[in-house]
């Protein structure tokens, strides 16, 4: 019942978002990520953005003051029981700390909002004005700025996710190259996490699977590059999932289509070459030979001349536009289904068995959801099981979703069932000879003293007329195993 009345609220929640936060934007310049926020909380970030929401950035003066509401507030999923003190608190701080930005030659300090903020008696209103320092950020905007939806953010719990957020956002381009230490900048974070082991797991993959987690608008992975055994760039893959809402005062180009046919072999008058320019601008296509520096530039009349000749030279490479493209959206909506699945299976069995005999565990170890966290554990030591780990369950759960919620206890003795045995016994004649016998059966009985031991049944299979033989004593489930074991191969 517990479990039916949090899904229920968090789908309440869901809604509520939706309707307190429709058509909601943060607006802001560029540059204003810069701004060291690291003595601010995730919350506080939460709540400086929706106050930022209300700002039309096309106004060329802030108004006298700017309304919230406590309801608001609670829709920015923050858990806090004493919420009117709380959002005190916040306010309290993003006005009397200013962030701060360094210019080279000197450190810039900014006010966000005034000291004199108010609460209607009776009323769930907050009046709210802001420092004169933010208008250069705020208002006026007529380029180098850009809007995310307010809804993007609200569920994030880690600030670091904002701030990167926000850069990703302010940023056109879907492969971003960066060094170690600029995604340090961004983030607040100088002079921290020496280790990069430990910003890896600490910061880096969690922002990454926030932002897949809880953004409806981008989904982010990345690899890394190394300068000798040192990992110093960090490479992001960034999907847009819908049209991106950054505004510039120029249309920066976008990637050329057929850049994944760069580097690309092809076989062009009986020599090997691989594809190194296609310039579609001049309907140009540079081809090198394998193996040499020779270049070869071939000019088409048009754009489709070019494409028919990539077709040729790449046939086994060439994708079309409009596959292409139906391809990449159904990336996208799988991931959104998974996103989906995992949200209503963890809602689902929380604090519950999911399922057992998942990829790399053993089959009889059974795979929980914790209660508290929602993490994936392993039900015998109550361990978390890695983010790692935890991916490979979630992606065969997804692709056999009939496992879900199925755990299967094998029977010990399964196993042992139709096994060939080789007993030595005495024939006739007094003399040993080896007889080939079948388990036909293992039964389970209980000994004096009250404990499950098994008693097994073996039929002669070169004189299958005879009576069913059953062993003597009971066994232990070790003492079936070695007994089994001893006896399934022929003796000499």
């Amino acid at each position: 019942m517990a479990q039916k009345n949090m899904n229920t609220k968090q789908q309440l929640l869901i809604e509520e978002q939706k309707k307190l936060f429709k058509n909601r934007k943060v607006v802001q310049l560029n540059k204003f990520i810069k701004g060291d926020v690291s003595a601010f909380s995730v919350n506080d970030l939460k709540i400086f953005k929706l106050i930022i929401s209300k700002v039309d950035s096309k106004d060329s003066l802030f108004k006298d003051f700017y309304e919230i509401t406590t309801d608001e507030i609670k829709a920015l999923n923050i858990n806090e029981k004493h919420l009117y003190n709380e959002t005190r608190k916040t306010l309290k701080r993003l006005a009397n700390i200013y962030i701060t930005f360094d210019e080279g030659d000197s450190i810039r300090e900014v006010g966000l909002i005034r000291n004199d903020f108010k609460f209607e008696k009776y009323t769930k209103k907050i009046l709210i004005n802001f420092n004169d320092d933010m208008g250069e950020y705020l208002i006026n905007l007529k380029k180098n700025f850009f809007m995310y939806d307010l809804i993007d953010i609200v569920n994030f719990k880690f600030k670091h996710t904002i701030k990167f957020y926000e850069y990703i956002k302010s940023q056109s381009l879907n492969v971003i190259k960066l060094k170690i230490d600029t995604i340090k900048e961004i983030l607040d974070l100088r002079n921290k996490y020496s280790r990069y082991t430990n910003f890896r797991t600490d910061v880096l993959e969690v922002i990454i699977e926030e932002i897949n987690e809880c953004s409806n608008t981008l989904f982010i992975s990345y690899s890394e590059e190394r300068v000798g055994p040192k990992v110093e760039y960090i490479i992001f893959h960034v999907k847009r999932i819908k049209s991106d809402l950054l505004l510039e005062s120029t249309v920066i180009q976008g990637k050329n289509k057929y850049d994944y046919l760069i580097k690309k072999e092809c076989e062009y008058l009986n020599k090997f070459h691989t594809l190194e320019k296609v310039d579609l601008d001049n309907n140009l296509i540079v081809l090198k030979e394998v193996s040499t520096e020779n270049f070869t530039n071939i000019i088409k009349d048009d754009i489709t001349g070019l494409e028919e000749l990539l077709k040729i030279l790449f046939k086994d490479d060439f994708v079309e536009e409009e596959r292409k493209e139906q391809d990449e959206i159904q990336r996208l909506l799988s991931v959104k289904d998974f996103k989906k699945f995992k949200d209503q299976v963890i809602s689902q069995y929380q604090g519950k068995d999911l399922a057992n005999n998942m990829p790399g565990f053993d089959s009889d170890e059974i795979v929980a959801i914790q209660e508290d966290t929602g993490y994936l554990v392993t039900k015998s030591n109550n361990q978390v099981i890695t983010k790692e780990e935890s991916l490979v369950i979630w992606k065969h759960l997804y692709k056999n979703r009939d496992l879900v919620g199925k755990v299967t206890i094998k029977n010990p003795i399964t196993d042992y069932m139709n096994k060939i045995l080789y007993i030595n016994k005495n024939n006739s004649f007094g003399e040993k000879e080896i007889c080939k016998y079948m388990i036909s059966d293992i039964k389970e009985e209980l000994d004096d003293s009250g404990n499950l031991k098994y008693r097994v049944y073996i039929q002669d299979i070169q004189d299958p007329l005879q009576d069913v033989e059953k062993s003597k004593s009971l066994l232990t489930i070790e003492q079936l195993e070695l007994f089994v074991r001893e006896n399934s191969k022929v003796k000499e």
